[in-house]
């Protein structure tokens, strides 16, 4: 992956620096019944993989793809003695991560590296977060096993994808090319909803769930999309429409290195 196909990151740190966005990139997350704003339902989002992490004090975290800081953000303010490492193949990100000050006595390190060849130390994390960058990936399986390799034993990694089904259309084939040009890079699109799990095992990771949220990330679009807004040509708009298809799922998997 390189910062030219990433052609859609300048307009949300322009949105960022402008005040007109928070630090938290991902889609919104609403639980059932939830009538939330959509900042609410980012920071509900973040706070879901932040629970799902099961932290304490004096741990290595590693968020790889950590986009502008907003998770290691949040884990700086509540946790102390801890060394938090975002990994991010994009300067531009990185950018505003090192304006981050650490607080309650934590380490914070920048990291410009790929995701699946972090430069981070062999047995080195004790969790590790990937939210909703796995797409952006070149493989999921070499992304896997860095994570794996990086955790030390009995380490726990969360990580949060989009998958696409088959489209069943050619308006659908049409609004998934959108998608994967304007958001790219997309290499895998299209992917089984158990693929994490097949490729965890064969990995060696233990405990291996993952849960749909499919259904809790659906109100997002009515609050970035615009009924004007035209599928063959606006990324959202396409992501929208395949969404309501039931062609675009939205996964968070948790799984364990051995003891």
């Amino acid at each position: 992956m390189t910062v030219r196909e990433l052609e859609y990151v300048p307009g949300l740190i322009a949105a960022y620096r402008a005040g007109y966005a928070t630090d938290h990139m991902q889609l919104g997350y609403w639980p059932t019944g939830a009538n939330l704003a959509w900042s609410e339902a980012q920071q509900a989002m973040t706070e879901l993989h932040i629970a799902a992490l099961e932290l304490d004090n004096a741990v290595a975290v590693a968020d790889i793809g950590c986009g502008l800081g907003g998770s290691l953000r949040e884990v700086n303010d509540r946790h102390s003695h801890c060394t938090l490492t975002g990994v991010n193949i994009d300067p531009r990100q990185l950018a505003i991560c090192s304006g981050m000050r650490p607080k309650n006595e934590n380490r914070l390190n920048w990291v410009e590296a790929s995701a699946t060849k972090t430069t981070l130390n062999d047995d080195s994390q004790d969790r590790v977060l990937s939210l909703e960058a796995m797409f952006h990936f070149p493989s999921r399986d070499a992304f896997l096993k860095e994570a794996y390799r990086i955790l030390k034993p009995a380490g726990l990694l969360v990580c949060s994808d989009i998958l696409f089904s088959a489209p069943k259309t050619k308006l659908e084939e049409n609004c998934l090319a959108v998608v994967v040009r304007e958001y790219g890079p997309w290499p895998m699109p299209i992917a089984k909803m158990n693929t994490h799990q097949a490729i965890a095992a064969n990995v060696g990771f233990i405990g291996v769930s993952t849960t749909d949220l499919s259904a809790q990330v659906l109100p997002t679009w009515q609050h970035i999309v615009s009924s004007k807004d035209d599928p063959l040509s606006n990324p959202q708009a396409a992501m929208k429409a395949l969404h309501h298809k039931g062609r675009l799922h939205y996964v968070i998997s948790h799984m364990r290195k051995p003891d």
